[in-house]
């Protein structure tokens, strides 16, 4: 490890994933990959186990103060977690993945997780499963941790009321940029940068957001497409139309080359030339084209919900 510390510049990435029951998700099964423990669903009987998963180098709970004892035991925390959602699309657990600096040894490293994961606590009031990763592959450099946190407040009663604060893209932006500021300002603080330097954004979200509606060019009728098609010129993004060059023309010449497709005459299909295709709604296709349309779409990976 390099003494001076400091002429290193950090690469810094924090990804915020849930994990939802809708999806087929367990905060069971997350928190066994994540530890490299062995962890039992108490209502299938299903085992996850992932002791001999490489890569871990520790890992433990972590909970506000004044939490029942049972929250150190990972098998009774995330077996409360799932019980205490009762729905089917209940969000179970949520994860921090942290990119760590291979410039601190993993005592050092370990130190940091353990800052970051109690700035967590303090600010939400959740329990989490603290793990430290070393590379297994690719970028031998790339250390770093998962912090899986329970979607609600832990208190000396158990789990309690959600973290709502964090819920949605919306209300938990801003909470979004607190943790990465945090991040930044621990892994900084630990490596003997300083403060990040990060120019603040002085206007809130709201006042952002408010903006982006008013320079929307759509939405206002007529006026807005004219004021759109005008600036559109004044760029050089609205290309003329060749002179002859119609629709209906279009048509024809490709009635001309393709005078079957699919067992379906071309002059009964949409217009789309294959430099500029234009949107084919399945309305506007014949039964046997949908249908042909249809078998192929099954085909192609569906778009995660």
């Amino acid at each position: 490890m390099d003494q001076d510390r400091g002429s290193f510049m950090t690469i810094e990435h924090t990804r915020i994933k849930t994990y939802s029951r809708a999806r087929g998700h367990s905060a069971l099964a997350a928190a066994a990959y994540r530890g490299g423990f062995l962890l039992i669903d108490p209502k299938s009987g299903l085992k996850h186990d992932y002791r001999g998963r490489g890569g871990i180098i520790q890992a433990c709970c972590l909970a506000p103060p004044g939490s029942p004892a049972w929250v150190n035991d990972p098998q009774r925390l995330w077996a409360a977690a799932e019980a205490a959602e009762r729905r089917r699309n209940s969000t179970v657990c949520r994860d921090f993945t942290i990119a760590l600096p291979h410039e601190l040894d993993d005592r050092e490293r370990w130190g940091l997780v353990l800052d970051i994961s109690h700035a967590l606590i303090e600010r939400y009031g959740f329990a989490l499963q603290a793990s430290h990763h070393r590379p297994t592959k690719d970028d031998p450099r790339y250390f770093y941790a998962h912090l899986l946190a329970t979607t609600r407040r832990m208190e000396a009663s158990g789990l309690a009321a959600k973290t709502r604060v964090l819920d949605g893209r919306i209300n938990g932006y801003g909470e979004v940029l607190w943790i990465r500021a945090m991040i930044s300002e621990r892994i900084n603080a630990h490596l003997g940068l300083g403060e990040p330097q990060v120019e603040p954004n002085p206007d809130s979200l709201a006042k952002r957001l408010e903006l982006r509606r008013g320079e929307s060019n759509l939405g206002d009728g007529h006026a807005s497409f004219e004021r759109l098609l005008d600036r559109y010129r004044k760029e050089g993004k609205l290309l003329p139309v060749p002179v002859g060059h119609t629709a209906g023309r279009a048509r024809d010449e490709q009635s001309r080359a393709l005078p079957m497709v699919a067992g379906i005459p071309s002059h009964s299909l949409p217009y789309s030339p294959a430099t500029d295709a234009l949107p084919v709604l399945p309305s506007e296709l014949p039964g046997a084209a949908l249908e042909t349309n249809r078998q192929v779409g099954e085909d192609l990976p569906r778009k995660a919900g």
